[in-house]
């Protein structure tokens, strides 16, 4: 035994950690080039197939459909910038272009130019170009002008009256002034004027004595000039700000030069302490004219005050006290202006002062005598001279002139600035002049966005209700007005003006939007421009007309309505394609742009406005295309159906894009029945997969070897391609998604039914390649091959296993149940589960024939095994004589298991274990009446074939190794080797165990009273009578009699078999006989023991015939304890007992019996029931 258990391989310990087919559906990432696993994955949103061999035109052409829509987003979300590329050029509308200058307009603009330039004042700051032939120079090339003309303009000008200048002075606040008072403020007020020219002595002299308006008379007086050094008409006097140090005027005072070279601006602060107010009385001398000499001037001052304030105080102690004096010399005075805090001085060396003053200063012409400012306004002379520069200063610029930031040069920013000061343009007139120029200039020669936006944000910050009224006003509305048609007529041009692929086109239209938006909520937008109130809607109606002008023209060049049918629905796929990407990019980069800018959903109404043009026009093409499907010649070629798969698709990439749409609008969109128009199609496009699908397969298995495809799989490449195949098709199905439950029922059962066809036809393919290859091979190579198509085979079923999951079973029940209510989602499962419940057992026994052919293989040899353990003699030790058939197993089964995977290893061991028991029975029943040697040794072969398939556990389960004719053989070998009494003793226990479970028969019943009286060991057997017997004779009727005896014979040697009487031309004949049998305890234990009664039809002229039996073990009347044994017997209910006509032939004891042809009771045995049988055939 020892000896055998060596020769099992470790094969078999090995199979269950051998790999399982269903863990290895998805194969390790790493594959070697022996061939690829039957896998789909995808990379980058692409779906990859590894495809085997075979066939696969139709699939690489529908994977590079639904490739082409998953590029087409992808490309729509990951734009190629190309930001080298210059944006494309803006839409120009003619009625927006800014008219050029004459001639004419011209020369008066350049004298006003060259005026400003000759007039000039003011400090420059280091960016002005200070020398004027420069700044002559630079004009002449702004206004074309040439040498001559420019000198006799400069001519005119040098003659013409010199400019006459003001001075304008804010006083806007003071802090940290000195406290004067006794409550620990000051009552702070300011006095202004303008100090007449100063000589270079009087300017040194000033350095060491502070002027004051209120320095004594005889001081003042001193002074070397006669002239009236400040007149009355120039004095200005603030309010006074009560208990202040930080006092805020915001005063503004307006004065005349005459010498803006030399003139000097003087501010005295003093603190109020007179109850009349200083600059009444500045007001009423302000009136007097003809006094000489500034003491006079202030003297009167004084007196005036003080004789109002009399009756409020009698002394000088109410004087009011110095705070500190400023003093600015015009011609220090910057070009812009002086927008500062001056620190406070003292007037002498014995005053104390401290703090500062804001005060603003402005020098500006009040007369100019140049032909143009007699012509026009201020305002309209700067405009046209910005206007005229910019368009000289933009034809400079060669490096990306559309994004030019508006700077210009310093002669020209020289020029501007100093027309701005003497037009005596203010900060807010200036930035709406630079608006209008700049945005003006734009229309007709593009510019940075982000410059205009710059001009907006100024215009807004410098923005006051009130400074803007009459030309002013007019001109910003304009401007806004004119500015608005501009980017509007953008806006409708969206797509060709700013494309997605270019970087700086995409920035710019950024820019514009942004400007948009910020114009719109500015204060001066809503003041100047009341009635574009609702701008948003004015962009929404040009997104409309916009995206209709870009559907038009793009089907103007693809003309689908040209051609065939099918060429007209490959330009629908054109269209539909370009639409997709066209949304995708409105989705991912438009839309981010409008909606933050100018708060406008652009997405949602170009989606919308495209949605509808696209249904309509593919819902004419798909009626005609149904019409012609639905003739009874028509078929769909598969060209035709690639097409219209490629447009449902890229129609559902269209309808996708409604998730991205606010709730409220996705409510009766066109596109939201659209596959109810590829009904039809459908249906006939899945036969197209499906005879594609069938022709794959079939070449997949013309070019199958029959080899596995790498180390470490087991299938071959024709599994491979037919799964992939699979998953192809259903990765077509899931990307149809088609949203119709009733429909999608329909389509998934009809898939569901080509995969299992397709399945059982790769099935039947790969079983008649082995059956026409298998003759001229060896061994080893068709075992091999036919594990390698088992393998395949199990595959292939395995995956169908997985449709539920894949084609989502589970949801269109769900959805059959909402709609039908639980007959839908019973219809779902009886006819799915019934496909794929009828594949299965197509494919297994597909298998099993495979497994057939393998084992028919192996018979020969498994003969040759078996015959010798049959024949060998019993010098021959047991070992010895099954250690042939042990070592085949073992070499067969190494072969197997590198072979095959886990589940069908187990079928063909499972198959291999049934060949060998039905081999193994045949032979015992060949071979019954031998010695117990022959069946003893058979025993020992079986106990071994179980211990090595079992493998400790490694191999078959027991209940599968020991079940069906394992149990049949089990018996046979253990009767054999019983003696004939034990063969007849099992005889009648088999017949016990049948009676008790008859509980009906159409052989009739008999009923029975049976006890036993212990003491006198006597068994009494009342026969009571029968019912419902079956005629034996002509008349339709019987002659019943019953015979009762102990069985089995050699138990109750002494005991004889009674009889009743015969009861003539009955079937429910009535006995009512008592009988008495001696039966000792010995007896009735056995466990064989039993009363038979056998019922038969008495013939006078031939023998009886037999009508049935019934048997009754001793062991239910005689064991004590029984009802039956005891007194109070008879008085039990009778036993009714089912009546049996069993050929006794046919049981496996009477075989082994008869076979004992030198056993005396063994034949006695056999001859009494081949009599009952012989009865029964005559019949």
């Amino acid at each position: 035994m020892s000896t055998l258990l060596d020769l099992k391989s470790s094969v078999l310990r090995q199979v269950q950690r051998s790999q399982s087919l269903r863990t290895r559906r998805e194969p390790p990432a790493s594959t070697s080039a022996g061939g690829s696993p039957p896998t789909l994955a995808r990379r980058s949103g692409t779906i990859v197939h590894r495809v085997a061999r075979g066939n696969g035109e139709f699939f690489d052409r529908m994977n590079k459909i639904l490739q082409k829509q998953d590029s087409l987003l992808s490309a729509g979300q990951t734009e190629e910038e190309s930001s080298c590329a210059p944006p494309p050029p803006e839409c120009k509308d003619q009625a927006l272009v800014p008219e050029r200058s004459t001639r004419n307009e011209l020369d008066l603009l350049y004298e006003e130019a060259i005026y400003t330039v000759v007039n000039r004042v003011g400090v420059p700051s280091p960016e002005y170009v200070t020398n004027e032939g420069d700044i002559f120079s630079y004009l002449q090339k702004v206004f074309d002008m040439g040498q001559e003309e420019h000198d006799i303009i400069l001519q005119r000008v040098r003659e013409s009256k010199k400019a006459s200048f003001s001075l304008r002075v804010s006083v806007m606040k003071g802090k940290n002034l000195m406290a004067k008072d006794a409550n620990g403020y000051s009552d702070p007020y300011c006095m202004l004027g303008i100090l007449l020219g100063q000589s270079p002595k009087d300017t040194e002299e000033k350095k060491e004595r502070k002027f004051s308006f209120r320095k004594r008379r005889e001081k003042l007086e001193k002074r070397s000039s006669v002239k009236e050094v400040l007149a009355g008409r120039d004095i200005q006097v603030t309010e006074v700000k009560p208990e202040t140090l930080n006092p805020v005027w915001n005063e503004h005072f307006v004065f005349d030069i005459d010498d803006v070279h030399n003139d000097l601006l003087h501010l005295d602060i003093w603190d109020h302490d007179d109850d009349v107010s200083v600059a009444e009385a500045c007001k009423k001398l302000n009136e007097i004219s003809g006094f000489r000499g500034m003491g006079r001037y202030f003297k009167q001052i004084a007196k005036s005050v003080r004789s109002n304030g009399a009756t409020a105080s009698g002394s000088e102690e109410n004087a009011d006290d110095f705070l500190g004096c400023i003093n600015v010399p015009l011609n220090e005075i910057p070009v812009v202006g002086y927008d500062k805090w001056f620190k406070l001085e003292p007037r002498s060396s014995a005053s104390k002062v401290q703090g500062e003053c804001h005060l603003i200063l402005r020098l500006f012409t009040t007369q100019r005598d140049t032909a143009l400012s007699k012509m026009a306004s201020n305002v309209t002379i700067h405009k046209k001279m910005l206007s005229q520069i910019l368009d000289y200063e933009h034809h400079q610029i060669q490096k990306e002139p559309y994004n030019w930031n508006g700077q210009v040069c310093a002669a020209a920013w020289t020029v501007l600035s100093h027309h701005a000061v003497q037009a005596d343009l203010s900060p807010l007139q200036q930035a709406i002049i630079r608006w209008q120029c700049y945005s003006s200039h734009h229309r007709s020669q593009r510019m940075s966005y982000a410059l205009l936006l710059r001009l907006l944000k100024t215009v807004e910050a410098e923005w006051e209700d009130t400074a803007v009224h009459g030309e002013l006003e007019g001109l910003l509305a304009e401007s806004f007005r004119l500015y608005c048609d501009y980017c509007l007529s953008q806006m409708k041009s969206m797509r060709q003006v700013f494309p997605c692929n270019n970087s700086a086109a995409i920035i710019r239209c950024e820019l514009m939007l942004r400007s948009i938006g910020h114009m719109q909520s500015m204060a001066a937008f809503r003041a100047v421009c009341s009635n574009r109130s609702e701008l948003h809607l004015e962009i929404a109606t040009v997104i409309k007309k916009g995206t209709v002008e870009w559907y038009e023209g793009m089907i103007s060049n693809i003309k689908p309505d040209e051609g065939t049918l099918e060429e007209q629905l490959r330009r629908l796929v054109m269209v539909v394609d370009a639409v997709c990407v066209d949304v995708q990019r409105g989705q991912n980069v438009y839309n981010k742009l409008y909606h933050s800018s100018v708060k406008v959903d652009f997405f949602s109404i170009s989606y919308r406005q495209l949605e509808k043009l696209v249904a309509d026009d593919v819902n004419v093409a798909m009626e005609r295309v149904c019409g012609n499907l639905e003739q009874e010649s028509s078929r769909l070629t598969q060209t035709m159906g690639e097409t219209l798969f490629e447009l449902y698709m890229s129609l559902k990439s269209l309808k996708r894009f409604r998730e991205f749409l606010p709730l409220k609008d996705t409510k009766m969109l066109a596109l939201t029945g659209f596959h109810n128009w590829f009904k039809t199609s459908i249906h006939k496009w899945l036969q197209i997969v499906h005879e594609r699908s069938t022709d794959r397969i079939r070449k997949a298995v013309e070019m199958d070897q029959l080899e596995p495809i790498q180390s470490q799989t087991k299938h071959s490449s024709s599994a491979v391609d037919v799964t992939t195949c699979f998953s192809q098709v259903q990765e077509f199905w899931a990307q149809l998604a088609w949203p119709d439950s009733a429909g999608a029922f329909i389509f998934i059962t009809r898939l569901t039914d080509n995969f299992c066809s397709e399945a059982v036809c790769y099935a039947e393919l790969i079983k008649r390649k082995i059956e026409r290859g298998q003759l001229g091979r060896d061994h080893k190579s068709f075992i091999v091959q036919v594990c390698v198509a088992l393998n395949s085979t199990e595959l292939v079923r395995v995956y169908l296993g997985g449709l539920p999951r894949e084609l989502d079973w589970r949801g269109v029940e769900q959805a059959m149940e909402e709609s039908c209510g639980l007959e839908g989602k019973e219809q779902v499962n009886k006819s799915l589960n019934g496909q794929l419940y009828n594949a299965d057992i197509d494919l297994q026994r597909e298998a099993k024939r495979l497994i057939t052919h393998l084992t028919e293989r192996m018979l020969p040899e498994l003969r040759r095994c078996i015959q010798h353990i049959s024949l060998s003699p019993d010098s021959i030790n047991t070992d010895e004589a099954v250690a042939p058939l042990m070592k085949y197993l073992d070499d067969t089964l190494v072969i197997l298991n590198e072979s095959l995977v886990k589940e069908n290893l187990t079928r063909v061991l499972q198959s291999l274990w049934e060949l060998l028991l039905r081999m193994i029975l045949d032979t015992v029943g060949e071979n019954r009446g031998v010695q117990v040697e022959f069946y003893t040794r058979f025993q020992y072969t079986v106990e071994t074939l179980v211990r090595f398939f079992h493998a400790d556990g490694e191999g078959l389960l027991l209940e599968d190794l020991k079940s069906g004719e394992y149990k049949a053989l089990d018996e046979e070998l253990r009767l054999n080797k019983c003696s004939s009494f034990e063969l007849i003793e099992q005889y009648f226990l088999e017949k016990i165990s049948q009676q008790r479970i008859l509980k009906h028969s159409r052989f009739g019943r008999i009923s029975v009273k049976c006890y036993y009286d212990a003491p006198e060991q006597r068994l009494t057997v009342e026969i009571l009578h029968a019912a419902d017997l079956i005629a034996l004779d002509a008349n339709g009727l019987s002659d019943p009699f019953v015979i009762v005896e102990l069985c089995p014979h050699h138990l109750f040697p002494t005991a004889r078999s009674q009889r009743t009487q015969v009861k003539l031309k009955t079937l429910h004949p009535v006995f009512d006989e008592l009988f008495y049998f001696h039966v000792s305890p010995e007896q009735y234990r056995h466990r064989c023991a039993c009363l038979t009664f056998t019922v038969m039809d008495y013939d006078w002229l031939s023998t009886n015939d037999f009508a049935g039996e019934a048997v009754a073990p001793l062991s239910d009347f005689c064991w004590p304890g029984r009802p039956s044994a005891t007194p109070a017997g008879k008085t039990l209910q009778p036993v009714i007992l089912h009546l049996s006509r069993q050929k006794p032939s046919e049981k496996p004891i009477m075989k082994m019996l008869e076979a004992r042809t030198g056993d005396r009771e063994a034949q006695e045995f056999v001859r009494k029931l081949k009599e009952i049988e012989k009865s029964m055939e005559e019949e």
